[in-house]
């Protein structure tokens, strides 16, 4: 099923909107994760300089190819802190990841949202809810009126405008469509060398129309504007048929002492 088809029943549902651009581009999770970042990291950020990436080009064969590495995909709003003599400076993105299925981010479905927080001692705390229908909408409607009701205080938080970027240290998935001919995996591992990005897997699965061919690379650890700029010439092969989809990829880290 289509990414057109499973859009059109959410709508039907009334889990999706009439212009589900907020959503589906990430517009809505972004507001969110500013207003948790105020939260969390006491950061004031500009939310129109949150990077972000629509959910619309990912496919049915991402998700294939994601279990084979032992993944889903889920759209994932993050924001990091990172302390400096600079400043400090907050990486925050909202974009569908790649998850490992081992994570709890992956654990969600239907119209579950998650919100992981972690520090460095405390480890991981992790908080799930359905965020979406006719009654969670409703009981967060009446928790509203009854703040109001029982006259609530607000809460003010000491907050600080911090710079923001969308650069991360991470993996990255990218997946080609190609009309197949020979030296095309040069090509695509020539790009990446060029920027200094490392090949971890590739992937190609069977059954696929040569004039049309669906295969996956997935890079070592780099930043982000690294690997957009190899997507870039690679984007230039005249054996392309659409655009790369470039996704990264969240990683689990087991911080438990022995």
């Amino acid at each position: 099923e289509g990414y057109a088809q499973v859009l059109g029943r959410a709508q039907a549902a009334g889990y999706a909107e009439a212009d589900p651009s907020a959503d589906v581009d990430g517009l809505d999770a972004r507001a969110k994760l500013c207003i948790l970042a105020r939260i969390a990291l006491h950061a004031d950020l500009n939310p129109d300089r949150v990077a972000t990436q629509s959910i619309a080009q990912v496919s049915a064969i991402d998700f294939q190819y994601a279990r084979e590495l032992g993944c889903t995909i889920r759209q994932i709003s993050r924001a990091q802190l990172e302390t400096g003599p600079d400043g400090d400076l907050v990486h925050a993105r909202v974009a569908p990841m790649l998850v490992p299925l081992s994570s709890p981010l992956a654990w969600s479905h239907g119209t579950q949202n998650t919100v992981v927080t972690s520090g460095e001692f405390g480890g991981d705390v992790v908080f799930s809810g359905h965020g979406a229908g006719g009654k969670p909408t409703a009981v967060a409607v009446v928790s509203d009126l009854l703040t109001v009701a029982q006259r609530c205080s607000s809460v003010h938080l000491p907050v600080t405008p911090k710079r923001v970027t969308g650069e991360f240290f991470v993996p990255h998935y990218i997946r080609v469509i190609v009309d197949d001919k020979p030296g095309i995996v040069s090509a695509i591992s020539g790009a990446l060398a060029a920027v200094g990005a490392n090949i971890d897997s590739l992937l190609q699965r069977p059954g696929h129309p040569k004039h049309r061919l669906p295969f996956v690379v997935t890079t070592e650890p780099c930043l982000t504007s690294t690997v957009a700029r190899a997507v870039a010439s690679i984007q230039q092969l005249d054996c392309m048929l659409e655009p790369p989809l470039t996704l990264q990829m969240l990683t689990v880290e087991d911080k438990a002492e022995d």
